[in-house]
């Protein structure tokens, strides 16, 4: 009697390490032409008001806002992502490598921004209060805070650990290939985390080149929306709107994934 052959196994993928460099640059290619949250800025910022903002990148919002006019200061913990910022800025825009939850300054700040979830980024509930405590302890008096958090789909909330698949397609610059972007999330409702996988492929056009697979893993917070307040609240800043998309539809708890907020010192 003959055995029945054995299944077929998918070869395993193997995943290069990911350098800081090559990240800023894959993340260059994704979010400099991202714009959508541009126009929401600047409707609630003054074009003659000092800014500062946290997790700048690669800079694309620091050269928006002063192209209009402010004056903008951006941070960030990379300095390939700063260098890259810096490169492309041909505004007065400052870029300064630190910690936003270690900030040092000798003034204070009209406007402060956290955009695109970078608050998420911090983990952690203590983590994310001491960032807001910088931030009151840098904005003027009246000053404003504008930032954008995820939170997990309501849908979500008190079920199983649930994956999201994610596909994206870029061009890489001088014509010579695609980036391919997989993002992969998975909600964890009891721990309120977020695990986030990313993975680059580069597929050259040149077939001499040797294609590329590249693999980056963050941890986010996931709390959810009365989490978020009762931060704000410990940080003794006071919300003045709450939007669940960049064109100022009010928040809906009960369906939005995204929350922008402004509060006042």
């Amino acid at each position: 009697m003959h055995n029945p052959p054995a299944p077929h196994k998918e070869p395993e993928e193997i995943f290069l390490p990911l350098s800081l460099s090559r990240y800023a640059e894959f993340y260059s290619l994704e979010m400099d032409r991202f714009s959508s949250d541009i126009d929401f800025y600047r409707t609630h910022i003054s074009d003659t008001s000092n800014v500062l903002e946290l997790g700048c990148g690669t800079g694309r919002i620091c050269r928006n806002l002063s192209q209009s006019g402010s004056d903008v200061i951006g941070i960030d913990l990379s300095p390939e992502m700063l260098r890259l910022a810096a490169k492309q800025d041909m505004s007065n825009s400052g870029y300064i490598c630190m910690d936003m939850c270690q900030m040092a300054f000798c003034h204070q700040f009209d406007h402060i921004l956290i955009p695109y979830n970078t608050l998420n980024l911090l983990q952690t509930e203590s983590q994310i209060l001491k960032c807001l405590k910088q931030v009151y302890e840098f904005l003027k008096p009246d000053g404003t805070l504008l930032f954008q958090v995820h939170l997990p789909k309501p849908s979500l909330t008190g079920k199983q650990p649930e994956k999201v698949f994610q596909f994206q397609l870029f061009s890489l610059s001088e014509n010579k290939g695609k980036l391919i972007k997989e993002s992969i999330r998975s909600y964890f409702p009891e721990k309120e985390i977020l695990f986030l996988e990313e993975r680059y492929r580069v597929r050259p056009l040149s077939q001499t080149q040797k294609k590329e697979d590249f693999r980056h893993l963050f941890q986010l917070a996931g709390f959810p929306f009365h989490k978020w307040l009762d931060l704000i609240k410990q940080a003794q800043l006071n919300i003045l709107s709450l939007f669940g998309d960049y064109n100022g539809s009010p928040f809906n708890q009960d369906s939005d994934s995204t929350l922008l907020i402004i509060v006042r010192k």
